[in-house]
């Protein structure tokens, strides 16, 4: 590592660190009114992301007219804003403050699933405050592994690391991540699995998401096709004042995409296009909590 990269990593973590002092200084609340404004003021000038963001929404819903659309997308960063820094913030947060924060339903969905003995797989998108679900999902019963990619930065990587696991949770890391997914799974636990996001074209299968081919990893597909663990949608709603409703809903089960005349890479798209089609609908329910501003149909498929 060069020593200027050393040097911004330290930077970083420093700001970090500084924004969780600021923080933790203020009354409870304020984080919302402040990631708010910050949003505002990133997203002002990382135009090329608020450029992603309608252009996004324009093709998803053709029916709304620009002005509902607007609503959606000034709603879209105000509540990213805030979930962001309630995400650091959290450092500071009691179970008793979790659990009354993210309020809980459908959780035998889980306990159901968690049942039949062959670990759970838990597929979940951007929406909401998606990292205080996870936490709040470790609460229930037993910890959660969420599988991540690891930031460039070490240093604030690490930072994070203590906020997703502080209360129990394991992390598995992206890179490499195979082996420690099954050796969960054989110890029936639970894996969380994020799938919202493009990925490059030789990584991918594409399914629809809002109509068009969206290029996504068939990983959880294949690992439940191998496994036969249950895959439960998990989304964490806002409910607004800093309050989430995280739903776990009805299992996926493996058996659903059995088919004689299916070959092995039919069923891992088939049930690719499943997972997004849930996926889809819970953004479809509330639009403005998911990430509107990744390019998530950056990757196209071959003519």
């Amino acid at each position: 590592m060069s020593r200027r990269s050393h040097l911004r990593h330290r930077a970083e973590r420093a700001l970090l660190l500084g924004a969780a002092g600021v923080l933790r200084r203020l009354p409870r609340g304020s984080s919302a009114k402040l990631g708010h404004a910050l949003s505002r003021v990133v997203f002002g000038i990382a135009r090329s992301r608020r450029r992603i963001l309608d252009r996004n929404l324009a093709a998803a819903f053709p029916e709304k007219d620009d002005a509902e659309r607007q609503r959606i997308a000034a709603a879209c960063l105000d509540l990213f804003g805030s979930t962001v820094l309630e995400f650091v913030e959290s450092i500071t947060f009691s179970r008793e403050e979790i659990e009354r924060r993210v309020a809980v339903a459908g959780v035998e969905n889980l306990l159901n699933a968690r049942k039949r003995g062959k670990g759970v797989f838990i597929l979940s998108a951007h929406i909401g405050s998606w990292e205080l679900g996870a936490i709040r999902a470790g609460l229930l019963g037993e910890p959660i592994s969420p599988v991540v990619r690891p930031l460039d930065n070490p240093l604030l990587e690490e930072e994070l690391q203590r906020r997703r696991t502080r209360l129990g949770n394991r992390v598995i890391s992206k890179h490499d991540a195979a082996r420690e997914i099954l050796r969960a799974l054989r110890d029936k636990q639970t894996v969380a699995i994020l799938i919202d996001q493009n990925v490059i074209a030789e990584e991918a299968v594409f399914v629809p998401f809002f109509g068009r081919p969206a290029a996504t990893s068939p990983s959880l597909a294949v690992f439940q096709l191998k496994t036969d663990a249950a895959v439960v949608p998990v989304f964490t709603f806002p409910q607004g004042d800093g309050r989430y409703r995280l739903e776990f809903q009805t299992p996926i089960l493996a058996s659903e995409f059995d088919d004689p005349s299916a070959d092995r890479a039919e069923r891992v798209r088939r049930a690719t296009a499943r997972y997004m089609e849930v996926t889809e609908a819970a953004v479809r329910r509330q639009p403005e909590a998911w990430l509107w501003m990744h390019n998530r149909w950056r990757t196209r498929p071959q003519e």
